[in-house]
């Protein structure tokens, strides 16, 4: 394979103020030095705050919002729904696994779009969970995130991605705490910031953690999301 070095970049991720940035060259071509590269669509930043794709996936959420309300007398609020789960949700929750480490601040973008969204069709936030099956954006990011955890258990993922699951839960000294963990339960991953703990993987195992041994009795994705679902809402 051979590499047009005009073409090619470098980003060193790194929460450190000044990072250390090697001098990389292809040949005698030295390659630029960027601090944010957009991937399939996901803007990563050098220092994986997400805040610039959280702002753009807000502001085309917003445009999708836009077309609906110009359209919102001639629908019901079912169909409603609908095009804010198909058109404005959707955008949404793009690759959300990848981002929803995002801080609370920077997530809260999405929040006020879906807000936003809920006075468009009608309904409070009760009415919406119930009537309409429209949760919070950062419930169904945790479900997505429990869901391909379950694929990861099942083996129903790539080789690479079944390598990052947790080992399971081992009791080491008895606590209130360890003996009421279930039997499913994963080693939470030992981690150090605040970010690195609501990421993917970490968010994942504490979620799957917290669920009774009836929600593992499920036999596909479809019903162990099925199973999540009334988990949750009976949990509310």
């Amino acid at each position: 394979m051979t590499f047009k070095p005009s073409k090619c970049k470098v980003m060193t991720i790194s929460r450190k103020r000044i990072p250390t940035r090697p001098e990389l060259q292809i040949g005698s071509t030295p390659l630029a030095v960027m601090n944010e590269r957009e991937i399939l669509g996901v803007t990563i930043d050098r220092k994986l705050t997400w805040t610039k794709h959280v702002s753009s996936t807000a502001s085309r959420a917003g445009q999708k919002l836009g077309a609906l309300r110009r359209v919102a007398n001639k629908l019901d609020r079912r169909g409603r729904a609908i095009v804010y789960k198909a058109q404005v949700r959707s955008v949404m929750e793009y690759t959300s696994l990848s981002w929803m480490s995002a801080s609370p601040r920077t997530l809260g973008l999405l929040d006020s779009i879906r807000k936003m969204s809920l006075r468009v069709i009608g309904v409070d936030v009760d009415e919406a969970r119930i009537e309409l099956n429209i949760s919070s954006l950062h419930q169904r990011r945790q479900v997505a995130a429990v869901g391909f955890l379950y694929k990861m258990h099942t083996s129903k993922c790539p080789t690479d991605h079944r390598a990052l699951l947790a080992q399971p839960y081992v009791v080491t000294r008895p606590t209130h705490s360890s003996m009421s963990m279930p039997s499913h339960a994963f080693a939470v991953p030992v981690y150090r910031t605040v970010s690195i703990s609501q990421t993917f993987i970490h968010t994942a195992v504490q979620v799957w953690n917290s669920f009774p041994d009836k929600v593992m009795l499920a036999t596909s994705l479809e019903s162990f999301k099925s199973r999540v679902h009334e988990h949750s809402l009976s949990s509310v």
